[in-house]
């Protein structure tokens, strides 16, 4: 295959935009210049790359196949641009991570810390729940992803950083709120609120109550931690979260740790990439980073924490 690089550059932004006149404008080509660079790069290979069906413009498998091998020709680019930096001293470029729901809380806090390291990098965070992020996975769509249950059906590489304790959390007017040494069982007999099909929390939950062979009927189900907080604050019923992801409400007394047998769940939030993928060297410093005991990570994620619980014992 013969084909320039400024071809496969065209290729590749009408591949993301699938718009000849939107790739012009974010390459500063006329449309004209962006159809003759295509037209080129098709004879150059002897295939189509789009085709139009009604109004619409798609990949042909020709396209696909090429796209997927421009993604990693340029994610190589990208690493060899960073890798050049870092020789010089710094290390500078794009990042792109992404990060479960409940782990929303922290990760900025984390990415605020690496930024602080590294001021030229140059970072890109997505939030998405489990099942999406099972889906990022498969499709390869990131450098590194944090998350709390690391699914088993794929060769991926878990680096686990910091703490991810699940509790039970209630209304302070419900009437296990101030009792100690609940039993496990107990729980059967209050309204539950559960998280979607595909929450790592859920899933985490649903595992624990396996295990000790007791059955929960939700009560509701519920799309997000945020809907969950003021469902439980509304006396709806009780529910299992990440401590993280109370923080707030559990300092300012708007909900309330149950102190139930076997909580909380003591689990851990991992760094997770594909096992053979090729790390670029800024997904390798913030591995690092994370991992490092002279940063702290765990304690920097889990300051704002206990600055909460602090101040509120300080009140009381």
């Amino acid at each position: 295959m013969r084909a320039t690089l400024h071809q496969l550059k065209v290729f590749r932004q009408v591949a993301l935009t699938m718009n000849y006149t939107k790739a012009g404008l974010q390459l500063g080509l006329t449309q004209p210049a962006v159809s003759i660079q295509l037209k080129q790069l098709e004879g150059n290979i002897d295939l189509p790359l789009f085709e139009k069906i009604g109004k619409k413009l798609f990949l042909t498998p020709a396209g696909e196949a090429l796209n997927h091998f421009c993604d990693e020709l340029f994610a190589r680019f990208d690493s060899m641009d960073m890798t050049l930096s870092a020789l010089k001293g710094s290390l500078e470029g794009d990042f792109h991570l992404a990060a479960v729901s409940s782990a929303k809380y922290f990760t900025p806090h984390l990415l605020g810390a690496f930024h602080k390291r590294y001021p030229k990098v140059n970072l890109d965070l997505d939030i998405v729940n489990r099942e999406q992020m099972i889906q990022r996975l498969q499709e390869n769509k990131d450098e590194l992803v944090i998350m709390g249950l690391v699914p088993n059906s794929m060769s991926l590489i878990a680096h686990p950083f910091v703490d991810n304790p699940i509790v039970i959390v209630a209304s302070p007017n419900h009437p296990l709120a101030g009792k100690k040494n609940i039993k496990l069982g107990e729980l059967s007999q209050h309204p539950f609120i559960f998280r979607e099909k595909g929450s790592g929390t859920r899933k985490a939950l649903e595992d624990f109550l396996q295990l000790h062979r007791l059955t929960l009927q939700p009560n509701m189900v519920l799309g997000s931690s945020e809907t969950i907080k003021q469902a439980v604050m509304a006396d709806l019923g009780i529910s299992a979260l990440s401590r993280h992801s109370v923080t707030l409400e559990l300092a300012t007394n708007c909900l309330v740790e149950l102190d139930i047998e076997a909580f909380p769940l003591l689990k851990s939030w991992y760094l997770v990439h594909h096992e053979g993928k090729h790390l670029s060297p800024i997904a390798q410093a913030f591995i690092s980073f994370a991992l490092s005991p002279e940063e702290n990570v765990a304690g920097l994620c889990n300051r704002f924490l206990e600055r909460h619980f602090v101040e509120k014992d300080h009140h009381n």
